[in-house]
């Protein structure tokens, strides 16, 4: 209740009329034990007012004017200011690639750990009030933790991702959508993945960030689930991992299986949905696009709104239940007064 904001502070100074009434009431008061002094026959005065209001007085006078300094008070409008982010635009859902080719080491020491390493420092970099979520994909997509603001469930997930077969981006798209649309369209999370509702909407209900090596093999096509994303007006920042050199060995046949990196189709994702793509060659460059994503994030996930709440109600009640109370203690203790 209390505060020290007010939309019109400028009114505070008719504080100092109350000021006034208490140097008035202090100053009757003298006036009045002066002419109690000069009565000449006290006796008579003893019995004439045996019980004189004395200090009664003064607990009555303070009530009344703490009653008129709530009403003053009152009269400034005071208000709370909180700063707050929608929270429909509060969530992260992190798409990371475990398809063998990310175990490709054309980026030191291999796509996987690298990706895994910056993907940590991006969860710890988020701020502490927006959620985030991580699904894995390989030919099979696997919602590995739900929107959270506990990180270290997230970077648990990180840590124990594991490489198999096939790439399934698109499909992994439709289940990042699909994640973040239930959170605002059921009010809770159903984690099942898969198509998405692809109901418009005003507002983002989140931000995905993909981490590939940019090549689907199976399930729908990348530009499918980017389109899933458009729908849900879920921007989508993607970060291609490795080199046109990449490659990995066949681990039944011993033979180098060449492993390029593919940015275009996950640039077109990005673009189509007003994300930013990013190209990953070495581990340095992997940091810098994790630090732009994250300044990026500022502006994606929902500008900060001030909520101005007024207080005004909460002291006009104070002031009338103060004065109230001052009315009570006259009727009490000033009865003798007539």
């Amino acid at each position: 209740m209390f505060t020290s904001d007010f939309l019109h502070p400028a009114r505070l100074w008719l504080l100092l009329g109350v000021v006034v009434l208490a140097i008035a009431h202090v100053a009757v008061s003298l006036m009045r034990k002066r002419a109690t002094i000069r009565f000449t026959q006290a006796d008579m005065l003893h019995t004439v007012a045996p019980k004189r209001p004395g200090w009664r007085r003064h607990v009555v006078a303070a009530t009344q004017l703490l009653g008129v300094s709530a009403a003053v008070i009152a009269v400034a409008q005071p208000v709370n200011r909180e700063i707050i982010r929608p929270e429909t635009e509060g969530r992260i859902m992190v798409l990371f690639d475990v398809s063998l080719s990310m175990q490709a080491e054309d980026v030191s020491p291999s796509r996987l750990a690298a990706a895994r390493d910056e993907a940590l420092a991006f969860v710890d970099s988020v701020r502490d009030d927006v959620e985030v979520g991580l699904i894995s994909f390989s030919g099979i997509v696997s919602v590995e933790q739900q929107p959270t603001l506990n990180r270290e469930q997230v970077k648990d997930s990180i840590e124990d991702l594991q490489l198999s077969e096939a790439t399934a981006i698109g499909d992994a798209l439709g289940a990042g959508v699909n994640v973040l649309t239930s959170a605002v369209d059921d009010g809770e999370l159903d984690g099942e993945g898969g198509e998405g509702d692809g109901s418009e909407s005003e507002s983002s209900p989140g931000v995905i960030v993909l981490m590939s090596d940019g090549e689907t093999t199976v399930g729908r096509e990348t530009l499918e689930g980017g389109q899933l994303a458009e729908d849900a007006n879920i921007p989508v920042f993607t970060i291609a991992f490795g080199t046109e050199n990449g490659s990995i060995t066949d681990p039944a046949s011993g033979q180098s299986i060449p492993v390029p990196v593919q940015p275009e189709p996950l640039r077109e994702v990005a673009e189509m949905t007003g994300g930013r793509s990013y190209e990953a060659g070495s581990e340095t460059e992997l940091s810098d696009a994790y630090d732009q994503i994250d300044e990026l994030l500022e502006e994606t996930i929902g500008e900060e709104e001030e909520v101005v709440t007024e207080q005004t109600w909460k002291w006009s009640l104070t002031a009338a239940t103060v004065l109230a109370a001052g009315w009570l203690l006259s009727l009490l203790l000033l009865r003798t007064i007539l």
